[in-house]
């Protein structure tokens, strides 16, 4: 028998994006730019010590013996194909897709096969224009050897290949352009006064005078103690306590993802109604999906003892389903089935596995939990479609146009069937979350519409308490927002997000003790929850306990490393801490994964602070398109224009800004901070009597409130009372406002020598 020459290998596969819409507009140029790009990668394929073959036309393939020096190439092709497209119109510029796999490869002369080839190919044929897309065993070998970020893309199922691929995506480690100067400055600050302006950027860029992360970030106090609650160790997985994952979507079709998403769902939440069941938070268990780890790990990082797993595959009418129940100390299955039915049946198919996982749970639970598995009764499988489709879109990153989809499907849902309480409830949380983004006050009132129909069809279904309760907390309705969390924790006493609104009740009413005891009720009800801890830093931050809320944005980082908002929010609590480079790394991760409205409002705070007010500007137009409703930025783009000695363009801005906050204010009267910026605003157009009415609502809702104290503190500047600003400014002093933040506010003038 003659053996294949065989050899473990890396290989690129890169191809030209639209080739053909190239060709047509301009063959002859477009021949001549091929012929380049073919020599700059040969000629970049040989500096990182690779060698081409197969190459074909717009198709590009190369070996490489070490798969750091793969990426490295792909990486480099893209910044020299990028630099060459500089000053080129759109139509003209030509990109790459590329693709990298590490694997076995089959040798014969010169060239490269096997299914390692073949699946580079289909990892460039997924890769965003100008973009790197690499598979698991690549991302093993280099992750901590390249400099980039490396974004989890994903599980995805390739043609022609039996086994899905796990599939990362290459970003650069420094964010392009403007942002990636800003941060580039950060590290290389060293002045004393530069670095004491600079800091000044998290407190009130947090929601003060420039505020601009007050709604997603946060002196120490009690750092042990909390580092003992935060503890990376889980408890031992408890005898009731199991996670039901993803099912993985085998369709090869992404938009089937949903699919296996909802019936996780579903699963868990019949779970959920058996009172001995400790059921781990739908959030962290999909914190799994796509991922590789073995179902032991998994178990043990979500701290349960059982896990659910699963796939599913769509195909024309038809539904096949696999699941099993396995043990997460010993990896053996206690059960599992397949199913394959017409696509209607999916509701039965997820009846039989709630019901078959609860018979086999029987022996350890002591007692049947049929009960809790009522069936689904008349649910029409249309409205059950589209409400999985929209609870997919509402798990999604908020965006107006995931919230504008997820909208439309809960009423396709409900013209589907009326009677559909938790599509009802979908609705209106859907509508919450359109007004958070937003601003826009109508979108209030439909949810109140929403809600109070969900209540009226089902006022026992937790999905029903724990929109309501979302919806008190925007309309600052503190006692009702607690009673909507306290009667869905009545129904699932340890669900962290139940805990976590509760928290968030307990807060806006003042009752910060408490809340702070619920933030770590729900830690340790699921220390695995990133979400948990995001909350919790969010309260920590927003008392002044920026190394506190560090290690909470930590824990969560390590949890869910992908999660944009958890990295601003860890830089915004460094930056307050003085940590200038740990800063600068969170923001540029948190940038590379996701660019966000915050991100850029933080850097034009920076360049505020640096006197830069007309580069500060352009970041803050930048953020308003993403968050065209956000009063902050407006009144942080005024402060800018002001110190630009603009004061008209100022003036509009600060109207705009007032405006917006009226607009919140409608919604929630007693929001301090909101009053308080109100009046600030109020001063600078000259409203004088305005601004006295904010003050004392603010002052009334928010004496124990840092932030309700600066704002306040600057309107009584623009009233013309230094002695009231100065006891404002020192009482937000005392409730943990940095004093030498105070000490680089611009917007405080003379006062600051009085500190």
């Amino acid at each position: 028998m003659v053996r294949d020459s065989r050899k473990i290998a890396a290989i690129l596969a890169a191809d030209i994006v639209s080739y053909s819409r190239l060709m047509s507009a301009d063959e002859e140029g477009t021949l001549s730019a091929l012929k380049s790009c073919r020599a700059l990668f040969d000629e970049v394929v040989s500096e990182f010590g690779g060698k081409e073959f197969g190459s074909v036309g717009d198709s590009l393939m190369a070996e490489f013996p070490s798969a750091v020096n793969a990426v490295l190439c792909a990486q480099a092709l893209q910044q020299r194909i990028e630099s060459g497209n500089s000053g080129l119109p759109s139509e003209r510029r030509m990109q790459l897709r590329i693709g990298v796999n590490l694997g076995d490869i089959i040798e014969e002369q010169g060239a490269a096969f096997g299914d390692t080839v073949n699946v580079a190919a289909r990892l460039q044929a997924l890769a965003k224009p100008g973009g790197v897309l690499i598979s698991r065993p690549v991302y093993d070998q280099v992750h901590l050897k390249v400099p980039a970020h490396f974004i989890d893309a994903g599980t995805r199922q390739v043609k022609n290949i039996d086994e899905p691929v796990r599939t990362y995506e290459v970003l650069p480690a420094q964010p392009a352009g403007f942002l990636g100067s800003t941060f580039g400055f950060f590290r290389r600050v060293t002045s004393r006064r530069v670095r004491r302006a600079a800091v000044a950027v998290l407190v009130v860029g947090a929601g003060v005078a420039l505020g601009l992360l007050l709604r997603e970030f946060l002196s120490p106090r009690n750092s042990q103690r909390l580092a003992a609650a935060l503890g990376s160790q889980s408890a031992a997985p408890g005898q009731y306590s199991i996670a039901v994952l993803p099912f993985v979507n085998m369709s090869g079709d992404p938009r089937n993802d949903y699919l296996g998403d909802g019936l996780s769902e579903e699963i868990s939440y019949r779970l959920t109604r058996i009172p001995q069941l400790h059921v781990a938070a739908r959030t962290s268990a999909f914190a799994f999906k796509g991922k590789s780890e073995n179902v032991s790990e998994i178990a043990a990082t979500l701290g349960v003892r059982y896990v659910v797993e699963g796939s599913i595959k769509r195909q024309a009418d038809r539904i096949r389903v696999t699941a099993a129940l396995v043990e997460g100390a010993s990896g053996s299955n206690r059960w599992s089935n397949a199913y394959e039915r017409p696509s209607a049946d999916v509701l039965a198919i997820q009846s039989d596995i709630s019901a078959q996982v609860i018979t086999a749970l029987e022996l350890v639970l002591g007692e049947s939990g049929a009960a809790a598995n009522a069936p689904p009764g008349s649910i029409n499988t249309v409205a059950y479609d589209f409400y999985l489709q929209g609870r997919a879109y509402l798990r999604q990153t908020k965006s107006k146009k995931s919230l504008e989809t997820a909208e439309q499907l809960f009423q396709r849902a409900l013209a589907a069937q009326p009677n559909f309480a938790r599509a009802q409830a979908g609705l209106c949380e859907t509508r919450v979350e359109r007004y958070t983004l937003e601003k826009i006050p109508a979108f209030v009132a439909a949810a109140e519409e929403a809600c109070a129909n969900a209540r009226a069809l089902d006022s026992a279904a937790q999905e029903v308490h724990m929109a309501v309760g979302r919806l008190r907390l925007a309309t600052g309705d503190a006692a009702d927002a607690q009673a909507s969390y306290g009667q869905a924790l009545a129904l699932v006493p340890q669900s962290p997000d139940a805990l976590i609104g509760l928290a968030e009740a307990l807060a806006a009413g003042g009752k910060f003790d408490d809340a702070e005891s619920s933030y770590r009720r729900a830690i340790a009800a699921q220390s695995s929850y990133a979400a948990a801890h995001i909350a919790y830093g969010g309260f920590l931050f927003t008392h002044g306990r920026a190394a506190e809320a560090a290690t909470a944005y930590e824990r969560a980082t390590q949890l869910a490393p992908n999660d944009a908002r958890a990295l601003s929010n860890l830089g915004g609590a460094y930056f307050l801490m003085g940590n200038f480079d740990k800063a600068a790394d969170a923001f540029q991760r948190s940038l590379a994964i996701q660019p966000r409205s915050a991100t850029y409002s933080n850097a034009g705070t920076v360049l505020y602070y640096l006197g830069r007010y007309g580069e500060a500007e352009q970041m803050f137009r930048k953020a308003i398109e993403f968050t065209p409703g956000n009063h902050v930025i407006w009144g942080n783009l005024a402060d800018a224009q002001l110190f630009e000695s603009r004061p008209g363009d100022a003036k509009s801005s600060y109207r705009r800004a007032l405006e917006l906050a009226d607009g919140e204010l409608a919604v929630n009267p007693k929001d301090a901070v909101n009053q308080a910026a109100a009046a600030y605003y109020a001063t600078r157009l000259g409203e004088q009597d305005r601004a006295r009415r904010s003050i004392k609502i603010a002052l009334t809702e928010g004496d124990r409130d840092v932030y309700a104290h600066y704002y306040v503190a600057l309107a009584e500047l623009g009233l013309g009372d230094a002695a009231a600003a100065l006891a404002h400014v020192k009482r937000a002093r005392e409730l943990g406002y940095p004093e030498k933040l105070m000490r680089a506010a611009p917007e405080l003038g003379e006062l600051r020598k009085k500190l």
